[in-house]
């Protein structure tokens, strides 16, 4: 085994707002969260104007269901802020503005399936978090996640304090991790849910405390002192389990006892041809863009072509009550609208203009994999393609890891990026090109089992 050199990603250890951008490689990076990830159709127009006309055009999906403009130079921040506070977008001060990462089913309203309709719950929430000073003092990064169920589960997402619906009012309350490996505390009222999330908010900051090294994140916590000890902070709030709850995992979907339907995961567009969900009232149509990015004016266009979009946690857009030419429009504007698009096996993080961390161009290397692989990435689950050692856009492991640094490229099987790549399955300072062409001989010695 060999370990390179790797680049040194920089771990800034917070996260980008609208009081608190970001500089990053093209300019300041704005997040734009968004409650319950509904974004009505003309609000979706007025932000991708800001985009258009402030930015440098470029908007980002998060994995935590937020919208992100690019390139937004200093002098143009005032104009922008403004314009956002007048949709309702931007927080009292930049303290309250970073705790509010709440996470929520992007069909919830849109799917009969569901348990709960968790809207109302994921504002109230999420006003909760602005208004509660007590939890501004929380890790940047600590999140929540409200669920209810259906084809828009978020079973497999991962969070610090989970709500998932068990019917149409309750929720079962569990911390750090997905629906199968968070720790279960109890059931709660979906009435009581802001009340039992500032209550675990609380019980984290002061128990942490009581630790050499103070976690940062839930799971953490649990892991240190045990459930039972942030149980008893919460008991009055909370009601028992039901004997013998238990989850249940079938392949790669996620079930419990309680009856959820198995979950539609819209980043794979897995329904292909039923893909505008017309049986469901109202209809709504899946749209995905080459690694979570899209143009200012791609954002204008699909909103003048449905009555609002949602926002989802795997980086697509739902266009609610479509129009009849809203599938021409998205197409038109560079949209994935098909399930087997070899796209979606691909990520990819901003790279080199847009970090300044990054030196090669990933996206474009990630769209000559495509092109150069073909049919052979029918094979894996994912192709991953990093600027650095970090792995922002999937710090996780892949198929097929990518890892630049210096303009060149670490290819490994099997492994996150920046791991060490063993010599006779990857390949260590690879040009763009030649990392390509490795990559496609790697598909092609698994493909035929050599």
């Amino acid at each position: 085994m060999t370990t390179p050199a790797a680049t040194q990603p920089r771990r800034r250890g917070t996260c980008p707002g609208i009081l608190a951008p970001m500089q990053v490689g093209d300019g300041l990076l704005l997040r734009v969260r968004v409650p319950a990830a509904v974004l009505p159709a003309d609000h979706a127009r007025r932000i991708a104007e800001l985009g258009d006309r402030y930015g440098n055009g470029l908007i980002d999906l998060s994995q935590r269901g937020n919208l992100q403009l690019r390139g937004i130079p200093a002098d143009a921040l005032e104009p922008v802020i403004e314009s956002l506070r007048a949709m309702d977008y931007v927080s009292g001060d930049a303290a309250s503005e970073a705790v509010r990462n709440v996470l929520c089913s992007p069909t919830a309203g849109l799917d009969p399936t569901a348990l709960m309709d968790i809207r109302g719950v994921a504002r109230t929430l999420d006003a909760r978090l602005t208004e509660d000073a007590a939890l501004h003092r929380l890790p940047p990064k600590f999140g929540w996640l409200v669920c209810g169920g259906g084809i828009g589960h978020l079973a497999d997402s991962s969070t610090d304090v989970r709500f998932d619906a068990v019917d149409a009012e309750r929720f079962r309350v569990s911390l750090g991790g997905t629906l199968a490996t968070a720790a279960p505390l109890g059931l709660c009222r979906a009435e009581d849910a802001a009340d039992v999330a500032s209550a675990l908010g609380r019980a984290f900051l002061d128990l942490r405390k009581s630790l050499p090294e103070p976690p940062r994140r839930m799971a953490g916590l649990v892991a240190a002192i045990g459930i039972e000890k942030v149980g008893a902070r919460l008991s009055p709030s909370l009601s028992p389990l039901p004997p013998g709850e238990r989850i249940k995992v079938r392949g790669t979907h996620l079930m419990d006892l309680f009856g959820s339907a198995e979950p539609l995961h819209p980043n794979r567009l897995p329904r292909g041809e039923k893909r505008s969900h017309v049986g469901i009232a109202p209809a709504f149509l899946t749209t995905a863009f080459p690694f979570g990015r899209l143009t200012a004016a791609a954002l204008a266009a699909l909103a003048s072509a449905c009555a609002e979009i949602r926002i989802t946690p795997w980086r697509t857009l739902l266009l609610v009550d479509p129009s009849t030419d809203a599938e021409k429009t998205a197409h038109n504007h560079g949209a994935i609208l098909s399930h087997t698009d070899r796209r979606l096996k691909l990520t990819a993080c901003s790279g080199a203009g847009g970090c300044d961390v990054g030196t090669t161009d990933t996206h474009a290397t990630a769209l000559a994999i495509a092109d150069r692989a073909g049919p052979l990435l029918d094979h894996v689950r994912m192709v991953h393609v990093s600027g650095c050692a970090k792995g922002c856009a999937h710090p996780a492991i892949a198929d097929v890891t990518l890892t630049a640094r210096d303009g060149l490229y670490d290819v490994a099987l099997n492994a996150k990026p920046g791991d060490a790549v063993c010599q006779t399955r990857g390949h260590t300072g690879l040009s763009p090109a030649d990392a390509v062409a490795r990559v496609a001989d790697l598909l092609t010695e698994e493909s035929t089992g050599a």
